[in-house]
């Protein structure tokens, strides 16, 4: 022990203190490699929760022995990549994540046999608050959901009974909007789902403040008749809903936003036409008559012929006759009434503005850089929209497509390149080197201190051993240390060789000397030393060279 404080001793102070930091690094490399270096890189297992979704479900995998780290101020969950599958297997079963929400399963908590009738109502009304608000989660665009209902409950003493009442509160996902046929099936849903409930006794709203369903307003096709400004937002949200769900296929969730903006117009038409066609004549009744009359009278004069035998008696009287025919036609004239009536708007015009997102590659750097979609692209776009929204160029339609950067692309994550065959991600790449970077480290620790610092305490122990053998040599060893002149040094070791001519008897041990790195024998110090006083001009010359350099 004695050997290695010598050592120690003999490197100096800044040198001590050079080790001491290099030590301290190396030592706090080895233990962030230790804590981080093996463990596995972690994912994201699900993002954007509730409070309440997030504490069971990292209760749930801390049963299940899963390493899960809380991000997001609490509301993501990242767990070890390789465990995300089975994570999440895990926590469906237990019906997580649910948004916040509690349904039935609310009855599992509570004791019936201790409840009271009211609180087993409130508890009735939560759990089916919490299944419809699960069920209306499930459309497309719906982020969350809130509903609140009143159900039916007869007072003491009153023979009408209150009606079934709701609300409910829709928070789109991003600037996704619900078009009127959404409305309604949801206002279907919850009046299917709640005893007694009616469509029109339930109001909607969007986090925007927007009314899509007012209460106690007709709903359906038989409703009231909705207003000018609520048939054009309709056609435009239609439209703009369209261009976006068949452009999202090709480009990607998110990259795409359209806008649409009618003119139509709303003035009521009715038309009534009336036409004769003189060539269309049918027979519509025929009417026949027919008279014929006869009549005649005696002649009274007396004549010759009228007194011979034979003579015609008659021949001499006179008479009338009288004949008539009416035919009467009556015909159909061909007539055509014509009525037309007006009442939905007409689209005068439509203008469709649709902004696409460009594309992101790695650059020269490795950084992504962002790229406008080629003309080509522009082209096949505006011809999809135009066929989409029904475009007429007599009408003066306008299909706008610009290719513009979205707010947060920057942040998006670039795919890096493959290395060695391989599809590594950037995050393995910085874990790699991480790791490579520790290695070095070490090993620069190793070379540069460790192995010095072992090398200079193996040569100092066996000089430190051999030091009670020399001292029991006896009195002629002291005395010959004495004849020469030399100070013992700790250990037995001399400091310093004799001036004189006369030679130790252990002119090959090794000895220390201070300022100087290593050992060195005494015999070659003691030639140095004779040379230096046979020759003491060019050694002072060479010593000023020395210093001269030093100095350069």
């Amino acid at each position: 022990m004695k050997a290695l404080l010598d050592g120690l001793k003999a490197l100096g102070a800044a040198r001590l203190a050079a080790l001491a930091l290099v030590g301290l690094g190396t030592l706090t490399l080895l233990a962030m490699l230790a804590l981080h270096g093996g463990s596995e890189r972690m994912a994201p297992l699900y993002t954007d929760l509730d409070m309440r979704d997030a504490a069971q479900m990292a209760e749930q995998l801390e049963r299940a022995h899963i390493t899960h780290q809380l991000g997001g101020g609490g509301t993501e969950i990242l767990v070890p990549a390789s465990r995300v599958a089975d994570a999440r297997v895990l926590l469906a079963r237990d019906g997580l994540p649910s948004g916040g929400t509690i349904g039935y399963e609310l009855f599992d908590r509570t004791d019936s046999l201790t409840a009271s009738p009211a609180e087993i109502d409130i508890a009735r009304t939560r759990a089916l608050e919490g299944e419809l608000a699960r069920t209306i989660r499930a459309i497309r665009g719906v982020r969350s959901v809130r509903v609140h209902l009143v159900l039916p409950r007869r007072e003491p003493f009153q023979r009408d009974q209150q009606e079934a009442q709701a609300s409910v509160l829709l928070s789109m996902a991003g600037a996704t909007r619900m078009d009127r046929e959404g409305v309604q099936a949801v206002l279907n849903l919850i009046a299917a789902a709640v005893p007694g409930l009616k469509p029109r006794n339930i109001a909607v709203i969007d986090s925007r403040g927007d009314v899509l369903a007012r209460a106690g307003a007709p709903v359906g096709p038989g409703g009231s008749s909705l207003s000018a400004a609520e048939i054009r937002q309709a056609t435009e949200l239609r439209l703009s809903r369209a261009v976006e769900e068949m452009l999202e296929r090709s480009l990607g969730p998110g990259h795409v936003r359209a806008e649409a903006a009618v003119d139509m117009n709303f003035d009521q038409l009715r038309e009534t036409e009336e036409r004769y066609d003189p060539d269309g004549q049918v027979v519509r009744s025929q009417q026949s008559t027919s008279d014929k009359s006869k009549s005649s009278e005696a002649n009274s004069s007396v004549s010759v012929q009228n007194n011979l035998p034979n003579a015609d008696a008659g021949g001499g009287g006179t008479g009338s006759e009288d004949q008539r025919q009416e035919d009467t036609t009556n015909y159909e004239i061909s007539k055509t009434v014509r009525t037309l009536v007006h009442d939905e708007p007409q689209i005068k015009r439509v203008s469709v503005a649709v902004m696409v997102d460009g594309t992101s590659a790695a650059g020269p750097d490795g950084k992504p850089a962002w790229h406008e979609r080629p003309q080509e692209d522009i082209a096949r776009i505006t011809a999809l929209v135009r066929s989409a929204i029904g475009f007429d160029e007599k009408r003066g339609d306008r299909v706008e497509v610009v290719s513009m950067r979205f707010a947060g692309d920057e942040d998006a994550p670039v795919r890096a390149a493959s290395a060695f065959g391989l599809p590594l991600e950037r995050a393995d790449l910085l874990h790699l080197a991480q790791l490579l970077l520790f290695a070095v480290i070490g090993l620069v620790a190793l070379l540069a201190v460790l192995r010095p610092m072992v090398q200079r305490l193996t040569m100092v122990a066996p000089a430190a051993l051999a030091a009670p053998e020399r001292a029991g040599e006896g009195q002629a060893a002291l005395a010959g240390s004495s004849a020469s002149g030399a100070l013992p040094a700790p250990g037995g070791v001399p400091a310093l060789p004799a001036p004189a001519g006369s030679r130790a008897p252990d002119d090959e041990r090794m000895v220390n000397l201070a300022n100087i790195e290593g050992q060195m024998r005494a015999s070659s110090i003691r030639k140095v030393t004779e040379l230096v006083d046979k020759h003491p001009d060019e050694s002072l010359a060479i010593v000023r060279s020395w210093m001269a350099q030093e100095a350069s």
